[in-house]
């Protein structure tokens, strides 16, 4: 899971394999469309802070490598 802030600053996350795109909605809020079908099944859009680049950079970065047990 992706951590991300709503435009009302609240954390969100979104699981990057449901991302289905990401789009500009205006200066530093990026739109991220998800595969999950919502009224007259349209894909589900999330209005998240931050660029397109930067956005879409966090979505398909490696997930990050497990700490070992001590």
């Amino acid at each position: 899971m992706i951590g991300f802030k709503n435009t009302h600053n609240q954390p969100i996350y979104v699981n990057r394999a449901q991302a289905l795109y990401v789009t500009t909605f205006e200066e530093d809020v990026s739109v991220i469309a998800l595969a999950v079908a919502g009224a007259g099944g349209k894909p589900v859009t999330i209005h998240v802070r931050g660029s397109v680049e930067l956005v879409s950079s966090k979505l398909s970065a490696p997930p990050a490598l497990p700490v070992p047990a001590r």
